[in-house]
């Protein structure tokens, strides 16, 4: 195969969700969110959309919750278990590479993405490898937010490009519940766990990741953000370098994601020679419902549908996107055309953004 010709096509795909799941009406049983709730606001917002009254302050929450991000549960680590965003990955990976007929020690490089990482040093790629049992696999990680699947593949599909390697494993996995702050119910609400990958494999054919990746970013505090809780000898009780996660923005932050999504997209989708109406699903980053639902109202897609999974997955990060891609290529979202064509899009905190268009 000529290097000019070379691309990455996926040949498996793999995904890891916690078997323990935590719906509205549990979250609301931590003291924390009880405290931080306006039971009263909520009815008043639900009472204008003509929800009843009589409602219990648990089933104002779950209305609320619902309303607001369309989210009903999500999978969860528990919250005494000593898993780790590691764990999530190898077992994501796992199944990726059984789908695809590989042994770990086959791969030639590792690029994962996370925000959420158990060591920085060593990096989670080189973890995973270990984990795998093919320590010797070369791998990095990459951060880029919520976007980080779409830039992991791009990365991932670079080194294929240029001939360096020919199987790479792209993973993303992410323990946000590990750093959620519980004290403010609008980032509580949203976050979960999981991960996901693809295995790319070299290929000189017109199939697997076509055209260019669309990568752009934006400098902004204001849509996502960790905090770091100072420790003070007048407050004892914090924690010396704890992080947490919390969401800002509103109706503003909303239109900007979906915006960026769809120029993302747009940007990738010209870079071939392919139009919308060749399109058959899109997978986008599962923020919210409200932005994934506007993402589907602007394209009106002719001939595939917009992906959404968030109500029972809620947002787990850049593994939101890896996990949805898994379902689509597993055929849990619909038959698959042969070809099958998809758009891989996201919009992460800070902001980072990423299209890319594949052909399965």
């Amino acid at each position: 195969m000529t290097q000019s010709n070379r691309t990455g096509r996926v040949i498996g795909t793999g995904k890891y969700l916690p078997e323990t799941t935590l719906d509205n009406r549990d979250l609301y049983e931590m003291e924390s969110i009880r405290e931080n709730f306006d039971v009263e606001r909520a009815r008043g917002s639900l009472r204008k959309k003509g929800q009843a009254d009589d409602l219990s302050p648990e089933e104002v929450f779950d209305r609320w919750s619902r309303q607001v991000t369309g989210i009903r549960e999500r999978p969860i680590l528990p919250f005494d278990s000593d898993d780790t965003t590691e764990d999530m990955c190898a077992r994501a990976a796992r199944r990726a590479l059984d789908e695809a007929g590989l042994e770990a020690g086959e791969l030639d490089l590792i690029v994962a993405a996370s925000v959420t990482p158990e060591d920085e040093v060593p990096n989670l790629a080189c973890t995973l490898a270990r984990d795998l049992g093919a320590p010797s696999v070369p791998g990095f990680t990459v951060n880029a937010a919520c976007a980080g699947f779409v830039y992991a593949m791009a990365t991932a599909n670079s080194f294929v490009r240029a001939g360096t390697a020919d199987r790479v494993l792209a993973v993303t996995g992410d323990a946000l519940t590990r750093v959620t702050d519980y004290t403010d119910p609008k980032t509580a609400v949203l976050f979960s766990d999981g991960a996901g990958c693809a295995v790319l494999e070299a290929t000189d054919e017109a199939t697997g990741i076509r055209g260019e990746p669309c990568l752009t970013a934006d400098y902004n505090r204001e849509h996502l953000y960790m905090t770091t809780e100072q420790w003070t000898e007048e407050d004892p009780g914090s924690t010396p370098g704890l992080e947490t996660l919390r969401m800002g923005g509103g109706p503003r932050v909303l239109r900007q994601a979906i915006n960026a999504m769809v120029d993302v997209a747009d940007g990738a989708l010209a870079t071939t020679e392919l139009d919308w109406e060749d399109i058959h699903y899109v997978v986008p980053h599962q923020a919210n419902l409200r932005i994934t639902r506007g993402l589907e109202k602007k394209l009106s897609l002719p001939n595939g549908q917009v992906v959404h999974t968030i109500e029972e997955y809620g947002n787990s990060s850049a593994s939101t996107v890896s996990i949805a891609f898994d379902e689509v290529f597993r055929g849990e979202h619909g038959p698959l055309p042969d070809p099958t064509r998809v758009v891989l899009t996201a919009v992460g905190g800070g902001y980072t953004s990423g299209g890319m268009v594949l052909e399965l």
